[in-house]
């Protein structure tokens, strides 16, 4: 049996593993699902990336001047305007884990959230903060253990809530960044993959894979070995 940690020690997943396993609400994969089509019928391409959960939850973005590109599997941003939409909104309620890979430059980056809710890093250039907003109530949280995000790399974060309102960031599925923090109570919605105005500059969204739940050490374990193997990262 495996234990905690154990799959990263060997390089990766068991090989049968597979995120679906976990039941993810949304899931969009490094270099899976991406098509440019026509979707407005506007006569150029636009962007459209499948989700792989089930759900049909895909993430989309037709506005010529907000639409990004894909590129070696990732998806680029232009600039801070650019974003995907989700089709549905997903309204995570007490406890919920998130999974992300991108590459960010540390400049007010909206990482996702919707209009009345944020997840924000690099709140300024002096103090590396997570702004964590929901329903217009924000708590900034500073960086407790001293620990500051990579920049200019893509990493892998991991963002956690419990039951208790505690709040947690894990960067490369061993480095703490944040620590159990307060947050406020209250549901989560996120509707755009980054979010508007602070989005990623011109950085990469490489996979993202959100759950309205908290999972096991055991489940988060397997997602991080399986994602840090596909995208080529390595733990801390």
């Amino acid at each position: 049996m495996l234990g905690l940690g154990s799959s990263l020690a060997l390089g990766g997943p068991p090989s049968e593993f597979n995120i679906l396993s976990t039941s993810p609400d949304v899931w969009i994969k490094f270099n899976t699902g991406q098509t440019i089509p026509d979707i407005d019928t506007d006569g150029d391409t636009d962007i459209h990336w499948a989700d792989q959960s089930g759900n049909g939850n895909d993430a989309t973005q037709s506005n010529d001047v907000k639409e990004g590109s894909f590129d070696s599997g990732a998806w680029k941003s232009a600039d801070q305007a650019d974003y995907l939409a989700f089709d549905s909104s997903i309204t995570l309620t007490d406890a919920y884990t998130i999974f992300m890979v991108l590459k960010t430059d540390n400049d007010k980056d909206t990482i996702f959230g919707s209009t009345n809710n944020l997840m924000r890093i690099g709140q300024t250039s002096t103090k590396l903060r997570v702004r964590h907003g929901a329903s217009y109530v924000q708590n900034d949280i500073t960086y407790e253990t001293g620990e500051t995000f990579t920049t200019d790399s893509h990493v892998l974060l991991r963002i956690d809530r419990n039951a208790s309102d505690e709040f947690s960031v894990t960067q490369n599925s061993t480095t703490v960044i944040i620590d159990e923090a307060s947050v406020n109570s209250g549901t989560f919605v996120i509707s755009n993959v980054p979010a508007g105005s602070y989005g990623i500059g011109d950085r990469r969204l490489y996979e993202v894979v959100i759950f309205d739940r908290a999972l096991t050490a055991s489940e988060i374990s397997l997602v991080e070995a399986d994602i840090l193997d596909r995208t080529s990262l390595t733990a801390d």
